[in-house]
């Protein structure tokens, strides 16, 4: 398995259902541009990643990168972070907005909104209201990706995680954590056999 970070820079083809999806990304390692295929919920233009898996022929497309498991990083340099911040995943931020939050904190950005949204209103065009609304958009944003790395953990597919949260929600995890057979009607192939170690796992017993 090989390991690559980059910046998503297009997305050519998602499954709406699954995620299934073609993008292009700018590979640090290799200082270029690589198709990258594979389960990425939750993924925009603009984000970066780290993944895992490994280079593969595709008879008509050329070479391409199959992901088995991949982390979403937060952006490394300003440009990229202007960039996604104004993806349109951050509610009540386009270019002219993410442009203006960054050239006034700079690489204190991302602390700002998280920690001290109020700061968000000393830019022009922000009022405290929307400031708290980009804040709360952008938390909200990060935890629907922890779902992924929460299913990871007991080795539930990525695939599987947009239909997880299309169902329960931005409490999925809370809700599966009290009570992890309600995967079995969400998780294609799961049994309960694999539910009981999860179960046993978070320290819950089957009554």
């Amino acid at each position: 398995m090989e390991e690559l970070s980059g910046e998503v820079l297009g997305i050519i083809y998602q499954n709406e259902v699954n995620s299934y999806t073609i993008a292009e990304m700018y590979v640090d390692e290799l200082e270029k541009i690589e198709t990258i295929v594979g389960y990425l919920p939750f993924i925009n233009e603009g984000d970066n990643l780290k993944v895992i898996g490994k280079f593969v022929e595709h008879k008509q497309y050329g070479e391409q990168f199959k992901i088995e498991t991949f982390e979403k990083i937060m952006p490394k340099t300003l440009d990229s972070l202007e960039r996604y911040l104004s993806n349109g995943n951050i509610k009540g931020v386009g270019p002219a907005t993410a442009k203006k939050i960054v050239e006034k904190f700079g690489e204190n950005t991302v602390d700002t909104i998280k920690y001290a949204p109020e700061e968000l209103a000393k830019v022009k065009g922000i009022t405290k209201a929307k400031a708290m609304e980009i804040s709360e958009s952008f938390i909200e944003a990060w935890e629907v990706w922890q779902i992924v790395v929460f299913l990871d953990k007991f080795n539930i597919g990525i695939e599987n995680a947009k239909r997880i949260f299309d169902k329960l929600g931005i409490t999925a995890i809370t809700q599966i954590e009290e009570n992890p057979y309600i995967l079995v009607d969400l998780v294609r192939g799961i049994d309960f056999k694999q539910i009981d170690k999860m179960a046993l796992d978070m320290g819950i017993d089957r009554k």
